[in-house]
């Protein structure tokens, strides 16, 4: 039985410029280095604040909210396996193809990450392309010439067909955006600067990678590495599922506890004024600028999510992860409306504005 070889191939380990790694890593020590201060905890001190100030005991805040992403299982697209035999792949060593072909039949090459594969698999397309263009060129000198340009025509045909394929297995399973779909980083939405802007440029970058017609290069993964590094989607996720489920919670029971409170002919007394200070300090100082940021983050991330919602080559899983995010955004929206008008309220009422005194 003639020995067989896999379509494999190996290229250099993955290298990112000192300066990039160097700036990401100084940002991610100074967000990490000091105590939390996710919207869990701002939630938290919160409750804890409005229960003495009401004398009373508030329900606690929901457990610490997770992002439930999804199985390897349900997120890899099985691509089509192209087996050639060494007298084939003797034939093409006249053109790069062979090269290619030999050097991912390496130990390391049989275990490439996604992002590795994919430039892989690119290259291969254009050295397949280039291959054939050879052979339409050369009239002579090259055995068996028809069928050997038949054969690499279906093979480029398969590999085309299977670029999106690869292309997917990268977004949704590479290490990297695992980290940045799935494991939010404490504190960051607090930090003093963030650039969400430039945090969905890179992960628009991801998607242009689905195109055969681009230059993909090593640049994949410095950018593979930027959405790792912050976890943005991640972390504004995290935040959002923790406001949508903790709000709620603390706007019934306002509804129920500030209409209880005495104002005064008008002016308000000493326990209205401290509400006001808590709501001031905690919510409008801590909670609304991650909800800022929150707001930033979806409506310029919203495009991308439902081109990625609707494509058709994305396994369900990963897209139901994506309007899952959507629907728990509307929820919070909802839940920040109610407890901001609870408290527009009491302050009318009050004749107070919700500045801190």
């Amino acid at each position: 039985m003639s020995a067989v070889v896999t379509f494999l191939f190996i290229i250099s380990t993955r290298q990112l410029r000192v300066g990039i790694c160097v700036f990401y890593l100084f940002l991610l020590l100074s967000l990490t280095g000091c105590t939390p201060n996710d919207a869990a905890s701002q939630l938290q001190d919160y409750q804890s604040r409005l229960s003495r100030t009401l004398d009373t005991t508030l329900p606690a805040m929901p457990d610490r909210a997770t992002l439930n992403y999804p199985d390897k299982n349900e997120l890899l697209l099985t691509t089509t396996a192209i087996e050639i035999d060494l007298t084939e792949l003797y034939q093409i060593q006249t053109c790069r193809l062979g090269s290619l072909v030999a050097e991912r039949n390496t130990a390391l090459g049989k275990v490439q990450a996604y992002s590795v594969r994919l430039i892989y698999e690119y290259r291969l397309i254009r050295a397949l392309q280039q291959c054939i263009d050879y052979y339409q060129q050369t009239t002579t000198g090259i055995d068996n010439r028809e069928s050997q340009l038949a054969t690499m025509q279906q093979w480029l045909n398969i590999k085309t067909a299977d670029f999106h394929l690869h292309w997917s297995n990268m977004l949704t399973l590479s290490d990297e955006t695992k980290q940045a779909f799935s494991r939010p980083l404490p504190g960051l939405l607090s930090a003093d600067h963030l650039d969400i802007t430039g945090q969905v440029a890179t992960l628009q970058q991801l998607q242009g990678y689905k195109e055969t017609n681009i230059n993909l290069d090593e640049r994949l993964e410095t950018h593979l590495k930027q959405t790792a590094l912050l976890r943005l989607p991640a972390s504004i996720w995290l935040a959002t599922k923790q406001l949508a489920q903790g709000l709620p919670i603390l706007t019934r029971e306002l509804a129920r506890l500030l209409p209880e409170q005495h104002c005064g002919q008008g002016h308000p007394d000493d326990t209205a004024s401290i509400l006001r200070n808590v709501f001031y300090l905690s919510f409008i100082e801590n909670i609304q600028p991650v909800g800022s940021r929150i707001n930033a983050f979806h409506y310029a991330f919203e495009p991308l999510s439902e081109q990625w919602q609707n494509d058709p080559v994305l396994p369900y899983a990963f897209k139901a992860y994506l309007r899952q995010q959507t629907t728990t955004f509307e929820e919070y929206q909802r839940a920040m409306k109610a407890h901001i008008k609870i408290w527009q309220t009491f302050l009318a009422r009050c004749n107070m504005s919700p500045g801190g005194s």
